[in-house]
């Protein structure tokens, strides 16, 4: 157990310092968790996006909460939880304390001009993995017609169009996802 927690502790600190650009920059380092530790599988995770999403609090922590929790419950929770938050509270006191006296600096200029695209690759890196997994269902490229899960193709797209025209409001896209969920997994529709 101590090992366990010792681990979780590790991963949740990287992930915590590493997490340049918000809560879904953890992402990479959740979906790795998942493919090297047995605390959560990756369905688990789109599971703990989701429920990140809609509960109260920033997308990053309620995961590490959350992931913490299905590692070693409550326990495994607070450690995941104080390890994602304690490395960024220490960088950004660091941060804050050096760039006043190097904000005009081309060196931090061109660090951060390179971090952005970095954390973009990253995510979409495992946005990518996930749709293979979960919606296509394979990544064997001559088995992909057979195996895509057209309801979540659909689902996908509708949600994007109303993401992209409707107030852009995230949690009315989240909200009108779990109604579609539920309703395209209604047993008269399967």
């Amino acid at each position: 157990m101590i090992k366990t927690l010792l681990l979780l502790f590790i991963e949740y600190f990287k992930a915590g310092i590493f997490s340049v650009g918000g809560g879904y920059a953890t992402l990479p380092f959740l979906y790795h968790m998942a493919q090297n530790y047995d605390w959560f599988t990756t369905k688990e995770l789109v599971n703990m996006i989701a429920i990140s999403n809609v509960t109260p609090g920033p997308v990053g922590l309620n995961m590490a909460t959350y992931a913490g929790f299905m590692a070693q419950g409550l326990i495994g929770s607070l450690v995941a939880t104080f390890a994602v938050t304690i490395g960024p509270f220490i960088l950004a006191i660091t941060v804050i304390y050096f760039l006043n006296k190097f904000k005009n600096s081309k060196i931090i200029k061109d660090i951060f001009l390179g971090l952005r695209p970095t954390s973009c690759a990253l995510l979409s890196c495992v946005m990518l993995q996930l749709i293979f997994e979960d919606v296509i269902k394979t990544k064997e490229l001559v088995k992909i017609p057979q195996n895509i899960d057209f309801r979540a193709v659909i689902l996908i797209l509708i949600l994007f169009l109303t993401y992209k025209y409707v107030k852009k409001q995230p949690s009315y896209v989240i909200l009108i996802g779990a109604i579609l969920g539920i309703i395209l997994n209604l047993p008269i529709l399967k």
